[in-house]
C-alpha cells in the first residue's frame, strides 16, 4: 500500500517531524525476545523488523552482532519462538509461511546451520514448552478462526484466506494443548518426525500453561473459548494422561505467568487485574493447597530459584521503570521477603512486552531485551550473583539508523523524559512521564503573544494509555496511541503520560481502584495532572489536548464530553457505549463484569453501564474530537466509533470526524495506516489547539465559542480504502 502524501512544509515543521518519527518508529528492527541456552553460552533472539520475525544466535560472550535485515530463509517465512534443547546447540522455533498456511514446528542445528521442519501444528502457536530433558514439547495453539484480545490485535486466528462467508458458532474457537515425543534431546532429532496428539482438556480452552515434562501441566482455562473467558479463568492441574482438569484456585481477578518448580511438587502463579502484573500465589501440588507468597507487587515473570526450591526470582514492573526481585517462597512466607536484586527507570522485556527473563540452567546469567530513554532495544545478558550483578551487557547491536541518529531517531535524541507526580482532588499521588524537546521551539503557529507570560510553557497533549491495567513505562519511543507521545514532543509540545488509579506498576490496589469507578477517580487525576503542570509553568494554559487508544480512549471520550478542559480530542479504538460493548465485543461479558461496570443482564446493570458511557455522557459545551478507528477490531468493534460520531454529529457542539482504516485491528500495524492516522491526528491537534482563537481559557472549564479558530487546512489524502466521514459545528 502507498504511504500518503507527504504533509507540505518545511523539513522542521511539526507535521515534517511527527511523519518523520512515526516512519523511524515503524521501521525500525528490534529484538523483542532473548532466551540464554542451558550452558550460558549463547543467546537466541527472536528479531522483529518491517520484513516480518526471524531468530538470531548471539554468543553471550564477544561483540554485539547486528540485527538482520531481512528474514535469513530465502522462502521469506517469519520465525519466533525459540526454545533451547539440553544440548545447548539445538534450538526449537515456530515457523510462520509467507502466505495463508498453517505453522509448523522446526528444528535447528545452530552450529551446522542445517534446519527441519518437524511437524505441521493444527493451530496458531501461541506457546511452546520443551521438557527438562528434552524429550517432550507441548504447545498451546489456537483454532482457526479463534478469537484473540487486544494484545494481539482484537484479530481473530486465520490459517488461510478469510473465509466468506464469516460463519460463527458456539463451542468453536478453542485453545486447547499438544503434546509430542522427540524421538532425541539432541541435533539427530533433525531427522525424526514429531507426531502432536490433543491432549484436551476437552471443553475448556487454555489461556497458559507451566509444564516441565511428565503428565502434569499447571493452567489457567475457562469454559468460554471467546477472550471474555480469560476473565473468568480459573487454575488447574491438567493430568496430560487423560485431559482431567483438577481446579485449584478461583481468583479474584485474573492469572497469569504461571512456573512449576524443578521438583514438580510445587507451582507458582500471579494473581492481578486484566493483563496482569499482580501479586505470587504458590500452590502445593502435593495436597492442592494455595498460599500468598510474600508480599511482591507488580509480577510478571516468576521462576523458582534453581539452588533454593523456598526461594522465587521475579521480574516485573516498578512504577515507570522494572524491578527484579528474590522472594521468600517458604512456607509461612506471606507478608515479608521480597528483596529487590535490580531497580532501574528501563524496559526489561520478554515475548509478551511485559518485564521478563530468561536464565541459564544453573542461574547465574539471566538475558531479556533492554529498552530505556534514548537507548534503542537491545538484547542483553548480566550475572545475576557476584560483583558485576545485573549490569546488562549488550549482545545485539541496536538497529543502525536509530544508532546513527538519522532521519526521526535524530528528533528523538532530542526527546527527553522525565519523571512527574501530583496530588489529585482527592488527595491521591498519581505518577507519570514528561516528554519534551527542550532544544525545540514550542509546537509551530501560536498566536502572537501567547507564551509571553510563561516563556516556557508549551502546549500540552495528554496520552492516555489502554487496559487499564498497563502503564506508560521508560522506554526508546513509547508505541501505545500510535506512537504520537515521542513524536508530537519532537515537534515541540509537552506531553504528559499520565499512569492514573487503574495502572500497572504501583500496587494492586493501584491497579484495582478502577474497579467500579471507571471515569471517576482516574479521570480526575488526569485532570489534576493538567493543572498541575499549568500551575508550574510546563503546560500553556488553555492549549491542552487528550488522545487515547482503547481503554485510554474512553477516558479521552469522557474528558471531552464531560468537561472543557480540552481544545481538542483524538479517540481511538475505543468503547464508547458500555451497554453494546457488553454484547458485540469479545471480551464483552468479561471485561465489564472485571471492572464492575455494570451488568447486561439485570435493569440496573444496562442502567450502569450507559451511565459510564462516553456516548451519553455531557456536561461540557463540546470538544472538537478526531476518531479513529480499525475496520476489523473484534475487542472495540468498528460500531462503538460509528455510535460516537453519530452522536456527536447529532449535537453538533463541536467538529467531529471519523476515519475508519481498512484491514486493521485493535492497533493499527499497516505503514501507511500508521502515517495517515498520526498526520490527522497532528494536524486535528495543530488546528484546535495551537492556532485556534485564544477566546476562552479551557483549563478553567470555558468552552470556545462555536465556530472559533480558522478553517482546517490541508491533510494528506486518505490511504488506499480509508473510509472517512466529517461533521462540522454550525
Amino acid at each position: 500500500m502507498p504511504r500518503p502524501t507527504p504533509v507540505p512544509g518545511p523539513a522542521g515543521a511539526p507535521a515534517a517531524v511527527v511523519r518523520r518519527v512515526r516512519t523511524a518508529m515503524s521501521d525500525l528492527t528490534v529484538p523483542t525476545d532473548s532466551r540464554i541456552s542451558p550452558d550460558g553460552r549463547r543467546v537466541a533472539v527472536t528479531v522483529l523488523g518491517p520484513w516480518g520475525s526471524d531468530v538470531l544466535i548471539t554468543p553471550a560472550e564477544g561483540p554485539a552482532l547486528p540485527l538482520p535485515t531481512a528474514s535469513s530463509g530465502p522462502d521469506g517465512r517469519s520465525r519466533h519462538t525459540p526454545r533451547w534443547l539440553p544440548d545447548s546447540r539445538t534450538v526449537l522455533l515456530v515457523t510462520e509461511p509467507a502466505g495463508p498456511g498453517r505453522p509448523r514446528l522446526t528444528a535447528w542445528d545452530t552450529r551446522t546451520g542445517a534446519r527441519r521442519e518437524l511437524v505441521t501444528v493444527p493451530g496458531a502457536v501461541e506457546d511452546l514448552s520443551v521438557s527438562d530433558d528434552g524429550t517432550e514439547v507441548l504447545l498451546i495453539t489456537a483454532d482457526d478462526g479463534a478469537e484473540r484480545d487486544g494484545m494481539n490485535l482484537g484479530l481473530p486466528v486465520r490459517l488461510g484466506p478469510d473465509p466468506a462467508p464469516a460463519s460463527y458458532r458456539p463451542d468453536t474457537g478453542w485453545r486447547r494443548l499438544l503434546h509430542g515425543l522427540l524421538r532425541s534431546a539432541d541435533a539427530s532429532l533433525l531427522f525424526a518426525p514429531v507426531v502432536l496428539r490433543d491432549a484436551g482438556p476437552a471443553g475448556l480452552t487454555v489461556w497458559n500453561a507451566a509444564w516441565r515434562g511428565g503428565r502434569t501441566v499447571v493452567a489457567t482455562v475457562s469454559e468460554d473459548p471467546l477472550p471474555a473467558g480469560y476473565y473468568h479463568a480459573r487454575l488447574v492441574r491438567i493430568d496430560l494422561a487423560d485431559g482431567r482438569a483438577v481446579t485449584l484456585h478461583e481468583p479474584r481477578g485474573q492469572l497469569a505467568a504461571p512456573a512449576i518448580g524443578e521438583d514438580g511438587r510445587r507451582a507458582v502463579v500471579a494473581e492481578g487485574i486484566s493483563i496482569v502484573a499482580g501479586r505470587p500465589l504458590l500452590v502445593d501440588l502435593t495436597d492442592d493447597t494455595v498460599a500468598t507468597a510474600a508480599d511482591a507487587e507488580d509480577v510478571t515473570w516468576i521462576r523458582f530459584h534453581p539452588h533454593d526450591a523456598d526461594r522465587l526470582l521475579t521480574a516485573g514492573w516498578s512504577g515507570t521503570g522494572t524491578r527484579v526481585a528474590d522472594v521468600r517462597a517458604g512456607k509461612g512466607s506471606s507478608g515479608t521477603g521480597v528483596t529487590v536484586l535490580h531497580e532501574e527507570q528501563a524496559v526489561l522485556t520478554g515475548a509478551g512486552a511485559q518485564p521478563a527473563l530468561s536464565l541459564s540452567g544453573d542461574g547465574l546469567t539471566a538475558a531479556t531485551v533492554r529498552e530505556a530513554p534514548g537507548v534503542p532495544p537491545q538484547a542483553v545478558v548480566a550475572p545475576t550473583s557476584g560483583p558485576g550483578a545485573w549490569i546488562w551487557r549488550p549482545v545485539t547491536a541496536p538497529d543502525p539508523a536509530a544508532a546513527r541518529g538519522e532521519g526521526g531517531h535524530g528528533d528523538l535524541a532530542r526527546v527527553r523524559t522525565r519523571q512527574v507526580a501530583w496530588t489529585t482532588s482527592d488527595g491521591a499521588r498519581v505518577h507519570g512521564l514528561l516528554l519534551d524537546a527542550p532544544g525545540i521551539p514550542a509546537a509551530a503557529g501560536l498566536p502572537a503573544g501567547t507564551a509571553a507570560t510563561v516563556p516556557r510553557a508549551r502546549p500540552l497533549a495528554v496520552a492516555l494509555h489502554g487496559g487499564p491495567s498497563w502503564q506508560w513505562s521508560a522506554g526508546y519511543a513509547p508505541a501505545d496511541v500510535l506512537g504520537l507521545a515521542p513524536a508530537l514532543a519532537a515537534a515541540g509540545w509537552l506531553v504528559l503520560l499520565p499512569n492514573p488509579r487503574g495502572s500497572s506498576g504501583y500496587g494492586l490496589d493501584h491497579a484495582r481502584a478502577a474497579v467500579g469507578a471507571f471515569g471517576d477517580g482516574d479521570l480526575d487525576d488526569i485532570l489534576s495532572g493538567v493543572a498541575h503542570l499549568v500551575a508550574e509553568g510546563e503546560a500553556l494554559p488553555g492549549r491542552s489536548a487528550v488522545l487515547g487508544h482503547s481503554y485510554g480512549g474512553f477516558l479521552a471520550a469522557l474528558a471531552a464530553a464531560r468537561t472543557d478542559i480540552f481544545r481538542a480530542a483524538v479517540v481511538i479504538s475505543a468503547p464508547t457505549d458500555w451497554l453494546s460493548f457488553a454484547h458485540t465485543s469479545v471480551i464483552g461479558g468479561g471485561y465489564e463484569q472485571t471492572y464492575a461496570i455494570g451488568d447486561a443482564d439485570t435493569p440496573e446493570g444496562r442502567a450502569a453501564l450507559i451511565g459510564r458511557s462516553p456516548l451519553f455522557a455531557d456536561g461540557g459545551s463540546g470538544t472538537p474530537t478526531l476518531v479513529l478507528h480499525g475496520e476489523h477490531d473484534r475487542v472495540t468493534p468498528l460500531g462503538q466509533a460509528h455510535e460516537l460520531y453519530r452522536a456527536l454529529s447529532r449535537r453538533a457542539t463541536a467538529p467531529v470526524e471519523l476515519h475508519v482504516y481498512p484491514g486493521e485491528g485493535h492497533e493499527f500495524t499497516g505503514p501507511a495506516h500508521l502515517l495517515d492516522a498520526t498526520a490527522r491526528a497532528e494536524e486535528w491537534l495543530t488546528r484546535h489547539v495551537v492556532r485556534a482563537s485564544p477566546a476562552g481559557d479551557r483549563t478553567a472549564h470555558h468552552a470556545l465559542p462555536r465556530g472559533a479558530g480558522p478553517g482546517p487546512r490541508p491533510v494528506p489524502g486518505p490511504a488506499p480504502g480509508l473510509v472517512h466521514g466529517t461533521k462540522e459545528a454550525p
